[in-house]
């Protein structure tokens, strides 16, 4: 039984389960041989890579299966098989890097995503090139309570550039990539949703879901596919090379398959997010909790600052991208509540503080970002 965007975009915002005939096996189960060295030597020569001699095979922690793997020439690449986790399968991913490789991306900002190296038509597996070791965002603010400014500089910088590639022509040329808001219009569920509620607090999540309905309506009717988005900007998905190549920005943003054409302020407010996120893990203790609004505020305003200098915010701008800051730190508590069955303590921190940036962008862009703008920019 396949289901539409739709039905998925319910299922995942207003957290139920979607029920499906018989379950797909996890990657973590699956046979050692499918990503022995022998097997990915084998998938190497049959796309035509250059080089196939495989020293190591690591895997990734990813829904999907995704090994690093390192080559006899010290280069390494990834190899990414088909999301057996989702109901239709797609190359998404592919079609928009092949996109970004014909679009005028100034080198060093290009050289920040990945390209397909190759495909094998028989696995549908992809041979992507990487850059390790990387940190991830994830784990530079569970280790950091400052992100490096020159990093927050660089993905700005990155994001800008792409946000601001002329669309107009490319757009008729991807029907299927224009996104829109990731949340639904409507929040009323069905007897059957209902029923299908992921664990013990769904009754609270879903009472403050259908609360934000009015501001998820204001939040489609504002949205216009103006830019080229990553549109899954998680912690995971943004790395920092811990040696980057000559000339490369320190920057890796990795994860393509959800790309498209939607607001640019998503892309920023989902990070602004990801950094108030990962000070939400920190003040579940009380130690080094007196002074988290003051680290957030200094690693969002210098993202904000340095993607301000290259492409204009307006307020209406900010409003929207707050918005988008709540709305990633309600799908945080959704994965929660749908893998643990309770959203914890971050899950509830994440519906409280979501909720109100949702509600009220106006007062939380003056207490989180009021120093990014300069008067004159918003133009």
């Amino acid at each position: 039984m396949r289901h539409s965007p739709e039905d998925l975009l319910r299922a995942r915002t207003l957290g139920f389960l979607i029920p499906r005939p018989g379950a797909r096996p996890s990657p973590r189960a699956e046979d050692e041989e499918l990503v022995s060295s022998e097997s990915v030597g084998r998938i190497l020569r049959a796309v035509g890579h250059r080089v196939h001699e495989v020293i190591s095979v690591t895997r990734c922690v990813s829904r999907r299966r995704v090994v690093l793997v390192r080559l006899v020439d010290g280069s390494f690449v990834l190899l990414k098989w088909p999301d057996e986790d989702i109901d239709v399968e797609n190359n998404y991913e592919i079609a928009m890097l092949g996109l970004l490789d014909g679009v005028a991306l100034p080198p060093e900002i290009r050289a920040a995503i990945p390209r397909i190296l190759a495909v094998d038509p028989e696995t549908r597996v992809v041979v992507v090139d990487a850059i390790p070791p990387c940190l991830s965002l994830h784990d530079l603010l569970k280790n950091e309570r400052l992100v490096p400014e020159p990093h927050l500089r660089a993905l700005a910088r990155i994001l800008a550039a792409l946000h601001g590639v002329p669309v107009e022509g490319i757009r008729d040329r991807h029907p299927d990539r224009m996104l829109g808001p990731p949340v639904p219009r409507d929040t009323l569920v069905s007897t059957r949703e209902y029923a299908n509620g992921c664990g013990l607090d769904f009754d609270d999540y879903l009472r403050s879901m259908q609360e934000l309905e009015p501001r998820f309506r204001e939040l489609h009717e504002r949205w216009a596919p103006d830019s080229l988005i990553h549109f899954d900007l998680g912690g995971d998905n943004v790395l920092f090379p811990v040696a980057p190549p000559a000339g490369a920005l320190p920057v890796r943003l990795i994860d393509w398959e959800l790309a498209g054409f939607g607001d640019p302020m998503y892309d920023v407010g989902f990070l602004v997010g990801q950094l108030f996120l990962g000070e939400m893990r920190r003040v579940r203790s009380a130690v080094g909790a007196t002074d988290w609004m003051s680290q957030l505020q200094a690693n969002a305003h210098n993202f904000m600052n340095a993607y301000s200098e290259a492409r204009p915010v307006s307020e209406e701008d900010t409003r929207r991208l707050v918005q988008y800051a709540g709305i990633a730190l309600l799908v945080h508590s959704t994965v929660r509540l749908q893998q643990i069955g309770a959203l914890g303590r971050i899950g509830h921190l994440c519906l409280h503080f979501g909720k109100r940036f949702v509600q009220r962008p106006d007062i939380v862009s003056t207490l989180l970002l009021g120093g990014h703008r300069r008067e004159g920019r918003a133009g």
